[in-house]
């Protein structure tokens, strides 16, 4: 009782906190919290009280979670959900904290978890913008992670999550745009991006005990939109040369083939001119000639960047074989 009446004014303020489904609860109990002096020890206390009602009791469990997260406390943060499991695994919100020990620990598999986590969660309460937009936050970082690029669906639905949560809160939460940013990134609208980041910055509070944690997280996120630029220009250079490449070598076994029925041509009209006259063996000779020199300027086109060259090619080829023709052998 003594405990409890030590903590009657903050009891008495967390009473007054909007439902937990409510879409104001988030803000207002981060205000609540803000206001204690020590919170840790006070809300720790609080947990502790067996009397208090339930409700109070998971909004002190909420406090200290989110303080433990504010301090990257990863191995405190999981240990206090799994000592409360029992208790409150049936509050909404209670996914949203195995999501978030599923995301501290940072593997790919765990990220899919916490995924899932958070879709449950958001399933719930889609009127919260704060559990909507961990959803698009887990699923970001979830298909940075990936080794597989991510499907045109899974950008779609980080994206609506984040819209969501962005459109509810009138675009006044600044990580929402760092978020949004992210998911940008991953459709490569790289100027997109970086227009949404800028608006995450100015819109951070300086006030803000988390502000220059956040800065910094947005910094990084600055550096990587930089990065996938650079790789998405490399990917696209390679990518180019690779269908250069197989031009080129398909041009060259055309050449090859080319040559070849050259070849067969000039060894059928030499043994043809051998057996003939000698006038007649002359224009065979200056027809095939001009027929090679067509063939040569008509596979130029392909490659070749000066059209008077390859006219010219056609002009001569043309006139030897037309010549023997108009003015008679």
């Amino acid at each position: 009782m003594r405990e409890s009446r030590r903590h009657t004014q903050l009891i008495e303020r967390m009473e007054a906190l909007p439902e937990q489904t409510s879409p104001e609860f988030p803000q207002a109990i981060r205000d609540v919290i803000e206001q204690i002096s020590d919170p840790e020890e006070t809300l720790r206390s609080i947990l502790q009280l067996p009397r208090l009602d339930h409700s109070i009791r998971f909004c002190a469990l909420y406090g200290l979670l989110l303080r433990l997260r504010r301090e990257e406390r990863h191995s405190e943060y999981e240990h206090t959900v799994v000592r409360h499991a029992q208790r409150f695994e049936k509050e909404p919100y209670f996914p949203t904290f195995l999501a978030i020990i599923e995301r501290n620990r940072g593997d790919v598999a765990s990220l899919r978890k916490a995924v899932e986590y958070s879709r449950r969660a958001a399933a719930d309460m889609p009127e919260v913008a704060g559990v909507v937009h961990q959803v698009a936050a887990f699923m970001a970082e979830y298909l940075e992670r990936r080794a597989e690029p991510p499907t045109v669906d899974e950008i779609e639905e980080a994206e609506r999550c984040v819209d969501a949560a962005i459109t509810s809160t009138n675009g006044r939460i600044s990580h929402y745009h760092e978020t949004k940013a992210r998911i940008l990134t991953l459709r490569n609208e790289f100027d997109s991006a970086r227009i949404a980041l800028t608006r995450a910055i100015e819109l951070e509070p300086r006030r803000n005990r988390d502000y220059h944690r956040r800065l910094m997280q947005y910094q990084t996120t600055r550096m990587r939109i930089d990065l996938v630029e650079q790789q998405a220009r490399w990917h696209e250079m390679q990518e180019n040369n690779k269908r250069e490449l197989t031009e080129f070598k398909n041009q060259q076994l055309q050449l090859l083939g080319l040559l070849a029925a050259v070849v067969a041509l000039i060894a059928a009209g030499a043994n043809i001119a051998s057996q003939s006259e000698p006038s007649a063996g002359i224009v065979l000779i200056e027809v095939m000639a001009g027929a090679v020199v067509v063939v040569f300027a008509a596979f130029s086109l392909m490659a070749s960047r000066s059209m008077w060259r390859v006219l010219t090619a056609f002009a001569v080829g043309l006139a030897l074989i037309l010549i023997p023709h108009l003015f008679g052998r």
